[in-house]
């Protein structure tokens, strides 16, 4: 797996680091930490040409800090299944950032929600929704969480399910790579409600398979087979791992259920494909993706099946 990592020495940068630091990458994994100065014309066109650490110009006013930084995230990340390296690149950070994707042939790229560089108030949150818009490869977004967590040392993802490419792409990310020991994985299928329904969920803790699925039923009646099928395959897909599995179902709308979810479930992460399956017709999800990037109370991972051409 190859990663790009945008840091910039702001709170919601340490908490990606954070967070990468406590999962297991697969062996062979890369990690390239990139720096983004926006020194000079901010209008001009990126460019990504490395700068040597040993012929550091003073006339550009790049930190001396910004280089002691790199060095010591680079040995805070390094592991035995993971290389890292770091580069400092002069430009509009967007444009950057999906350069080096492109370049470095990223497969996931991991991002603050909000950053250091400001101008008149302006914070680096359009940064983060360009990127995951535009790029082509997976995006996650660092976000502090609205809950102060139990324990440093484990994770609590939300999975939100749909039988999508993505969605089960999501699935196999979980299963490539190793979440600390006693981490809890929500799976999460949404059943888009009518406008005459009333929002509802169901959860499985403590209920039967039997159970869970007759409570499922008169939940979503007809729409329901689906979606109990596909908690219990992902469930099974994800039994290989030492983590607790929990199952919840609802009927309401993608975006507000996932939200919901997240802050009552206290979760770290919430995983969700780019593009999902809603009824019968296959519909573009960036709405539902972006909706919940912004508004979730804790890091998004938003998983693409493919690379965009």
């Amino acid at each position: 797996m190859r990663i790009l990592l945008a840091v910039d020495q702001s709170k919601d940068s340490r908490i990606v680091i954070r967070l990468l630091q406590k999962v297991k990458w697969p062996v062979g994994s890369t990690l390239i930490m990139m720096h983004v100065t926006t020194l000079g014309d901010e209008k001009t066109t990126a460019n990504s040409s490395r700068l040597p650490k040993d012929k550091f110009d003073d006339s550009r006013k790049l930190p001396l800090a910004v280089h002691s930084e790199l060095h010591r995230v680079e040995k805070q990340l390094a592991s035995e299944t993971l290389q890292v390296q770091s580069m400092v690149v002069n430009g509009v950070p967007g444009k950057a950032i999906l350069s080096v994707i492109q370049k470095k042939k990223i497969d996931m790229v991991v991002i603050g929600s909000r950053g250091l560089s400001r101008i008149s108030g302006l914070l680096l949150g359009s940064v983060s929704e360009w990127v995951l818009n535009d790029a082509s490869c997976s995006v996650l977004i660092g976000r502090p969480t609205s809950h102060k967590a139990k324990s440093s040392s484990i994770l609590k993802v939300l999975l939100a399910t749909d039988g999508s490419d993505d969605s089960w792409k999501a699935v196999e990310f979980l299963k490539g790579v190793g979440l600390p020991a006693g981490s809890t994985v929500t799976l999460l299928h949404v059943v888009r409600k009518h406008t005459y329904e009333t929002e509802q969920v169901v959860d499985r803790a403590g209920r039967s398979q039997a159970e869970f699925s007759k409570l499922a039923k008169d939940l979503c009646r007809d729409r329901n087979g689906v979606g109990v099928s596909l908690l219990k395959d992902t469930r099974t897909a994800l039994d290989s791992l030492s983590l607790t599995i929990k199952e919840r179902m609802a009927l309401g709308h993608e975006a507000k259920e996932i939200l919901k979810a997240a802050r009552q479930q206290k979760v770290d992460v919430v995983l969700m494909g780019s593009k999902g399956l809603t009824g019968l017709r296959r519909l573009l999800m960036g709405s539902v993706a972006q909706t919940v990037s912004q508004h979730a109370p804790c890091s998004v991972l938003v998983v693409r099946s493919s690379k965009k051409s």
